[in-house]
């Protein structure tokens, strides 16, 4: 019985044009600030909307990431003749799933903060 042992290595992607996120919005980035000018100026209030403002942006970060990495996917799926070694690589690599639980949390993280700034309403 013949085995062909066959050894793969991991690299990450790199992509002639690598994907980046777009850029913030005026409504995003002011979005927190209007939470500011209604709730008042109490220290616990701007604790609250920090860590808000926080959450917002890793949920942002991590959202752009898996998106970046499905584009790069995209790219290299869309390449003439896409070579077994890049398919490989974009399967093995990229860490989505861990960009994926960030945003999970991320996103909890958001839904908790925005239910405190509700209750102080």
């Amino acid at each position: 019985m013949n085995r062909k042992a066959t050894v793969a290595t991991v690299l990450e992607p790199t992509p002639e044009q690598p994907v980046s996120p777009s850029p913030v919005s005026l409504a995003e980035a002011g979005a927190v600030d209007a939470l500011r000018r209604r709730l008042g100026s109490t220290a616990r209030e701007h604790v609250v909307l920090d860590f808000l403002e926080d959450d917002l942006r890793e949920a942002r970060a991590a959202l752009a990431g898996v998106a970046a990495w499905i584009a790069n996917v995209e790219g290299a799926l869309a390449e003439g003749t896409p070579s077994q070694h890049r398919i490989l690589s974009f399967a093995l690599g990229g860490r989505p799933g861990d960009r994926i639980e960030e945003l999970s949390q991320a996103v909890a993280s958001v839904r908790r903060r925005l239910a405190q700034v509700a209750a102080r309403m």
